[in-house]
């Protein structure tokens, strides 16, 4: 009896120090109505091998709205306005059309973005001790992302880590922030011409 008083108490110690874990998060996250940054972006395979450098600008909305612009090397517009993801590469001249609850199922990513209980509650949430880092790792194993790492420096989202099911290591670093400005609907409205091929996957 002891020993299953003490281990309901360890169950309970853990439950409590994640909802606080998770109300800290949403607590640094609550500036973000609105975000823009530039960003540097490298990726890392499992043996921590370069294979991908880029750089670009991304602005964020809530709910749900991302635009993610990658200027080298490549052209290449992400654009996500809640219901659909668009995909514009300037280089081959196609656009790919996905839906959005798709890709975003089981990604931490969302959480930046999206304030509802029904998003958080499909993630585990962890403050790493003695840093402004917290670690974000899907509940379900299904999803693309495995682990998303936010780096904060006081309040402010200042870079994040993810790691992805081939164990590849994406850091991306975040620079000329801003969380107070206007946001108008034309930042997530895509635009190409029409000679681009399109894939409609939705």
């Amino acid at each position: 009896m002891f020993r299953l008083i003490s281990f309901s108490m360890l169950v309970l110690s853990f439950c409590t120090l994640a909802e606080s874990d998770e109300k800290m998060l949403k607590q640094k996250l609550s500036g973000m109505e609105q975000y823009r940054a530039s960003f540097k972006q490298v990726v890392k395979d499992s043996n921590q091998e370069m294979v991908h450098q880029s750089a670009g600008r991304l602005v964020m909305a809530r709910p749900d709205k991302l635009r993610w612009q990658t200027d080298e090397p490549d052209e290449v517009l992400l654009i996500a306005d809640g219901n659909n993801v668009w995909n514009i590469d300037q280089f081959v001249e196609q656009v790919t059309i996905m839906s959005q609850s798709q890709i975003v199922a089981d990604n931490p990513f969302i959480l930046l973005t999206n304030t509802s209980e029904e998003a958080w509650s499909q993630f585990n949430i962890e403050k790493v001790a003695n840093a402004n880092q917290f670690v974000i790792t899907p509940k379900a194993d299904k999803g693309q992302i495995k682990r998303l790492t936010l780096r904060f420096k006081n309040d402010q989202l200042v870079g994040l880590t993810m790691k992805d099911a081939q164990e590849q290591i994406s850091e991306l670093l975040f620079s000329n922030i801003e969380t107070q400005f206007s946001v108008v609907d034309d930042m997530f409205l895509p635009n190409y011409p029409d000679s681009f091929t399109v894939d409609d996957q939705r």
